[in-house]
């Protein structure tokens, strides 16, 4: 298959790539950014699909940064922007793709609580659900014309070379890190590789459409994050950060490090997806893993 991708010069979009490749697959880049190869990216006008036999679709403001109203106007109208020029663009090809992948979030959920949620759960509250629930409503509107749509909403993703990790392995080497709040929020995490195999698969498996949650089989907690880093650094976590003060030095970027995300990949689970890093501890030693 020759597969489009917005964002994939990304963290994410380049283990995508990697992995397209490995299994024989040719890929076109979607790019704000001028390249050999690459084909222009614009959130004003339909992007140019033709000759693309699937697409996915990866590009949108990180939610990484203080959420000031500006900050927040980007998050949501990259994505619902993006994607409309590219479902505009599915339109207008001569010959349309066949499925479209598009990236979406776990924060469609909202803060679950302790509560198990999977993709019929219903969506959730805040900014973050808001901005995943229009970015799916503009993905679904690729349905119209005839593309299978797949919505994959992403846990936390892990990973050697990119991503939150990057940030956090540093200060856990120093052996300063700890649980953020009370330790008791569940999380939902995906090591890159197992997301990247998630992507191809969706892309080639026709059983796949609608909603379907790119994560581990378990959730853990916080706390329970934290032993595993903290083990696979060899380090003590000693230092907690206080909720309090996630909430005044980071504002509601507080939420995405407080909130409980308690969410299980139901889809995935009923059509035997072979995990390589199936737990945190695996992934937590791939992130480690030296790499002379």
């Amino acid at each position: 298959m020759n597969i489009g991708i917005t964002g994939g010069t990304g963290f994410i979009g380049h283990a995508v790539r990697r992995a397209l490749q490995e299994q024989g697959d040719s890929t076109v880049l979607f790019s704000r950014r001028e390249g050999a190869g690459r084909r222009p990216f614009s959130r004003t006008q339909p992007l140019d699909v033709s000759g693309c036999d699937g697409l996915v679709h990866l590009a949108g403001e990180s939610i990484l940064g203080l959420w000031t109203r500006e900050k927040r106007r980007r998050i949501l109208d990259s994505r619902v922007e993006g994607t409309r020029r590219l479902v505009e663009g599915i339109a207008a090809a001569p010959v349309r793709p066949r499925v479209l992948v598009s990236a979406s979030a776990i924060g469609y959920y909202g803060d679950t609580g302790d509560r198990v949620v999977d993709e019929t759960s219903p969506a959730g509250t805040g900014f973050l659900a808001e901005v995943a629930q229009a970015w799916e409503a503009e993905a679904v509107k690729a349905e119209e014309f005839g593309v299978r749509v797949v919505r994959l909403r992403i846990g936390f993703v892990l990973g050697r070379d990119g991503g939150a990790m990057s940030l956090i392995r540093p200060v856990f080497r120093l052996g300063l890190g700890g649980r953020l709040g009370s330790g008791r929020q569940w999380m939902s995490c995906i090591e890159i590789a197992d997301l990247a195999a998630m992507v191809t698969t969706c892309l080639h498996d026709d059983s796949f459409f609608g909603p379907v949650n790119a994560v581990m089989p378990e959730p853990v907690t916080n706390e329970e994050f934290t032993r595993a880093i903290a083990r696979s650094a060899h380090r003590p976590a000693p230092f907690p950060a206080p909720a309090f003060a996630l909430r005044l030095g980071l504002g509601d970027l507080s939420h995405l490090l407080l909130d409980s995300q308690r969410v299980v990949p139901e889809r995935l689970r009923q059509e035997g997806f072979h995990y390589r890093f199936p737990t945190i501890d695996s992934s937590m030693k791939e992130v480690f893993r030296s790499s002379g």
